[in-house]
């Protein structure tokens, strides 16, 4: 578990598409992001919002892999809305019936036993309710490992 944590971080090989913007690869994306986060992080009115980290800008920048997660409020919240989002509609009815399934699965894979935290739950136990109870665009991408039979 440590020579994990230890392995460097390196991007896809190939492009990279984010937001919107394509890049050349993870890195190149990674790298803009950042710069663009540096920035934000000088600006006394983003840093003076609630629950804003008490922290160095250095600190918050190594913990962020922006925009996807950033270790202060994140300033691509809205775009992700924008670019991902769909509206809510009222005159859209939305019902679900209930969900009844084996959730004792897969404790074997290989995503699971990369994390050793005690309250960890399988990816695959809580794949299927996402898709029943959403309306998932890009339901292949949730199955990264085979569903269980």
């Amino acid at each position: 578990m440590n020579d994990l944590l230890n392995m460097p971080i390196t991007g896809s090989s190939g492009p990279v598409e984010c937001l919107g913007q394509t890049f050349s690869n993870d890195d190149a994306r990674r790298e803009h992001f950042v710069a663009l986060l540096a920035e934000k992080l000088k600006d006394p009115e983003f840093r003076n919002q609630e629950g804003f980290p008490l922290g160095t800008d250095e600190a918050i920048l190594a913990m962020s892999d922006p925009p996807y997660y950033t270790a202060c409020p994140n300033p691509w919240l809205a775009d992700f809305v924008d670019q991902y989002g769909e509206p809510y509609d009222p005159s859209e009815s939305y019902s679900r019936e209930p969900l009844a399934i084996d959730v004792s699965v897969g404790k074997t894979d290989q995503l699971y036993k990369a994390h050793s935290y005690h309250t960890k739950v399988p990816h695959l136990a809580i794949v299927p309710s996402i898709l029943h109870y959403t309306r998932s665009r890009a339901t292949s991408c949730w199955m990264a490992s085979p569903a269980p039979a």
